[in-house]
């Protein structure tokens, strides 16, 4: 197969450019042909990005009003000429809409962008998971505010109805690819055709390094983005519960990496909690193997939680709230504890227990272990992509 890949990015930006590189790397060992037209380039190796396909090419049908580079989509298409169009994160899709009954036309949706209008499916008021259908509610939750640059509001309003028109322009693809039951439910929720969408988690390969030891110190692991969707903030506060003795590391880094600081300081939690920062992908291994348990205090709905599937790799039990798509592989009592949506006193609890029985955190990891093994296979996941983008 010839497979045209659409996205917004081109280079290690997030979890959509890994998801991208790992697919196309996997389809083109099995003989595929992969392309990709992108909108603009990060500074995350950029080169290295673009040697994993065919070819590449900046599209200025997919870049935003202010920059108009590159080659026309409909060029593209001729260089190509694709048996599918595989479309990932974009800010809109009316540039591919003409191809739509002419070429095999399939769309991974990664986040909540799509049908949330502020994007990140949870209340601003108090950071609870939005169970709605994107509507009139969204103006209540101010929706129709644009964020700026920093985070910060803008004067200034945005279309709740463009957005609405925006998200029906996709009920028109083939297919529609989600990571879990939840935004399978998200996009039905929105009126998205049942029989188009389909759950396909959106791997990437992990090396099967197996289970380490469990260490003997009660240490406690979050790899995670330091902004408030994470839920590092709710983490710091179940911390301050916990009745056992223990050590945290956090991993990671992000616009909310101050006031985490400031919080850590104020919960007198600073001789026991330690922010490491970035780290790369070649020494996260030791931080994985130090942790006798990994917490996901997720507050926005996480569209899948790749993390949670890692730790599970290196055979650590997660602990985490019940949002999104963390039930789909954390299973409470079998891989690991889960926790009412933002209850830092039951998430404290599950972290104590696991943290002050060492048997328990050796059992729930191995079968964590297991059950990554079984279910979320990187070739199985080419063999299901597969089966999915054929028309």
């Amino acid at each position: 197969m010839r497979i045209l890949f659409v996205n917004e990015k081109c280079g290690y930006f997030g979890g959509a450019e890994q998801n991208v590189a790992a697919t196309a790397q996997g389809l083109r060992a099995n003989g595929h042909r992969c392309f990709l037209a992108y909108g603009t380039g990060t500074e995350r190796d950029f080169d290295h990005y673009r040697s994993l396909f065919d070819g590449v090419f900046q599209c200025r049908d997919i870049q935003g009003p202010l920059e108009k580079v590159g080659h026309p989509f409909e060029d593209v298409i001729a260089k190509v000429s694709p048996d599918v169009i595989y479309v990932h994160k974009v800010p809109k899709v009316d540039f591919c809409l003409s191809f739509l009954h002419k070429i095999h036309t399939v769309r991974m949706i990664h986040d909540h962008d799509v049908c949330c209008p502020r994007r990140h499916k949870y209340y601003v008021h108090n950071g609870r998971v939005c169970t709605n259908e994107a509507g009139w509610r969204c103006y209540l939750d101010l929706a129709f505010l644009e964020k700026g640059p920093q985070g910060r509001r803008i004067p200034g309003y945005v279309s709740i109805g463009r957005k609405l028109a925006e998200m029906r322009r996709n009920y028109d693809f083939d297919k529609l690819l989600v990571g879990s039951r939840f935004m399978r439910q998200e996009l039905l929720q929105n009126g998205f055709p049942v029989s188009k969408v389909r759950i396909l988690p959106p791997m990437v390969p992990i090396e099967p390094v197996g289970a380490t030891p469990v260490p003997g110190e009660p240490t406690i692991l979050c790899v995670a983005q330091l902004i408030r969707g994470k839920g590092v903030d709710l983490l710091l506060k179940s911390l301050k519960k916990v009745a056992c003795d223990f050590r945290a590391t956090i991993v990671g880094t992000g616009n909310a990496e101050g006031k985490l600081a400031e919080l850590c300081h104020r919960l007198q939690l600073d001789d026991r909690v330690r922010f490491k920062g970035w780290v790369n992908n070649n020494e996260i291994g030791s931080f994985y193997s130090a942790a006798r348990v990994v917490a996901v205090p997720s507050r926005w709905p996480e569209p899948f939680g790749m993390i949670g599937l890692e730790a599970m790799h290196h055979g650590r039990p997660v602990v985490a709230f019940n949002v999104g798509g963390i039930p789909d592989w954390l299973e409470s009592d079998v891989t690991g504890l889960i926790a009412p949506e933002q209850d830092v006193d039951a998430l404290a609890d599950a972290l104590g227990r696991i943290l002050k029985d060492r048997e328990l955190a050796r059992e729930l990891g191995e079968k964590g272990l297991s059950r990554v093994r079984e279910r979320f296979s990187f070739e199985d996941y080419l063999h299901q992509t597969l089966e999915l983008l054929r028309n």
